[in-house]
């Protein structure tokens, strides 16, 4: 269940390791062609006023693969243009919108090319998608001016600026951009509606949807996984196992919560705050709403995009960004004062602070990840926050032995992250049959690990922040099924949750037991 919050430049004092979460997620194979021009050359300085934003998404939309980090392929492309990581900020929301709409956007480009979008020109389709981007997520009065800059991407030597300048034209003639009609997702669900579905229209986040003139997409009705696939920008292969493991209405929720903007969170730090932390925000005239954590201080919850880091408690660590459902994993340990804790795929730290925050820094926590990178996030968030409690140590989750064993042990293991796709907007494009069944390897070799590492009687938590029953359920089935419920271990409680449209991630977490010596 993940930390990350959306928009991650607009956060970067808080920034987290990029290879979170990469590094076993297999990749499928790329489909984008890559001319000659695409090689980096040499590097050279650039002044503030030459740098603009949509020529420095285009050069790092171009490069990547799909699936790839956006963060660490964007800061590439400014190094080499000679600029810091302050300029992010103007690029990666447009990068994020051009890959979370990547599928639907190929889809559109579809009815006005003479051939698929993934057919095409590596450039000529990184730029379409970065018009598409422009046009529907930016302002849409402008659309000639988003056709005209789209073509300038491409250098005047390129033969493919024709076809682009006629694209950009069909395709502003063929859709408009409307406000989305308001809905209450929260307490749709709630009172178990579905929710609504459009032949003619698709989601586009931020309260907007696109309608086309004539039919856009299957009809929801008669081809729903075809719908969905097309309209949140999901592999199919995901949205069949959505349906197939969850019903309907329940694959509905989850692709739409790919695609609608999720609430900020943040955790509270009851060993660094005294007062209320959101009255700083309430009297700025932000919309602040809570929701309870069984065993710890109450959530908090943002608006999408509220810059946290300006809030004067934060460099004090008064708090931590951290989605609501990965506020439930640390909890589900139960951790005590005077125990020893170990969470073996720390990085970058939310879960092994919140450990500290719930014994009052008064356990011995040991915070393991893979490599150098993702452990010197773990001790950024640690120095921030302030905690005495937790030390650091480069492992292999699925092999290191400790001397001694610990009393309890929390597993929130690398994932496909199909649970929080509307944050890691690249994952989508890592998802594959084949991706998913590598994972589920690793995730029951890290878990069996994780129980050697454990005393008599100890607490074992098993978190993912998938929805996909291969990575949560499934895992801890297998795993007590090696005879494990004979020799007496226990499964103790199991949260199954679905993202939330608008509001929060989704995830499995299952606690389970030891059995005494």
């Amino acid at each position: 269940m993940t930390d990350r919050s959306r928009g991650g430049a607009r956060n970067l004092p808080q920034g987290r390791d990029p290879s979170r979460h990469q590094k076993h997620s297999p990749r499928p194979q790329d489909n984008r062609h890559r001319p000659k021009s695409a090689r980096r050359g040499p590097p050279h300085p650039r002044t503030h006023h030459e740098l603009d934003p949509r020529k420095v998404a285009f050069e790092t939309l171009r490069r990547v693969r799909p699936g790839d980090l956006l963060e660490p392929a964007l800061m590439e492309t400014l190094r080499h243009l000679g600029h810091g990581e302050a300029f992010a900020h103007r690029v990666l929301p447009m990068l994020e919108d051009a890959t979370r709409l990547a599928i639907l956007f190929d889809h559109l480009i579809a009815h006005v090319a003479s051939r698929p979008a993934l057919e095409l020109d590596g450039d000529v389709r990184a730029a379409l998608h970065l018009f598409l981007a422009w046009f529907l997520c930016g302002d849409s009065k402008a659309v000639y001016a988003h056709g005209n800059a789209a073509v300038d991407l491409l250098s005047d030597r390129h033969k493919g600026r024709g076809f682009v300048n006629a694209c950009v034209r069909r395709l502003g003639e063929f859709l408009t951009v409307e406000a989305a009609p308001a809905e209450d997702y929260r307490g749709m669900i709630a009172r178990h509606e579905r929710i609504a579905l459009w032949p003619d229209r698709a989601r586009l986040g931020g309260g907007r949807v696109v309608r086309a003139e004539r039919g856009l997409l299957p009809d929801p009705a008669t081809n729903l996984a075809g719908h969905l696939s097309l309209a949140c920008g999901l592999p199919r292969v995901l949205v069949d196992r959505l349906i197939e493991q969850y019903g309907e209405a329940g694959a509905i929720q989850a692709c739409v919560a790919a695609v609608e903007h999720p609430a900020t969170w943040v955790r509270p730090n009851p060993l660094a705050y005294t007062d209320d932390l959101a009255l700083w925000w309430i009297s700025r005239g932000v919309d602040v709403k809570t929701a309870p954590i069984e065993g710890a201080v109450d959530a908090i919850a943002l608006p999408a995009g509220v810059n946290v880091t300006q809030h004067p408690a934060f460099e004090r660590g008064a708090f931590y960004v951290q989605d609501y459902s990965a506020q439930l994993v640390a909890p589900a340990l139960q951790p005590r004062p005077g125990q020893t804790l170990l969470d073996l795929c720390a990085a970058p730290g939310g879960k092994a602070g919140h450990l500290a925050e719930l014994t009052r820094d008064g356990a011995k926590i040991l915070a393991c990840d893979l490599t150098e990178q993702k452990i010197a996030r773990v001790q950024q968030n640690i120095a921030r926050m302030g905690y005495r409690s937790v030390a650091t140590v480069i492992a292999d989750a699925a092999t290191v032995r400790f001397p001694q064993p610990f009393d309890g042990v929390l597993v929130d293991a690398p994932c496909s992250n199909s649970g929080v796709l509307a944050r890691r907007v690249e994952a989508r494009h890592r998802i594959s049959a084949e991706s998913v069944a590598e994972l589920g390897k690793l995730q029951l070799a890290i878990l069996e690990n994780a129980a050697l590492n454990l005393k008599p009687g100890g607490v074992l938590v098993y978190s993912v922040c998938s929805v996909l029953m291969e990575e949560g359920v499934d895992i801890v089935h297998k795993f007590m099924g090696k005879g494990r419920e004979d020799a007496g271990w226990e499964v103790e409680h199991e949260n199954f949750l679905l993202p939330v449209p608008s509001w929060h991630d989704g995830g499995y977490l299952a606690r389970l037991r030891a059995p005494e010596a």
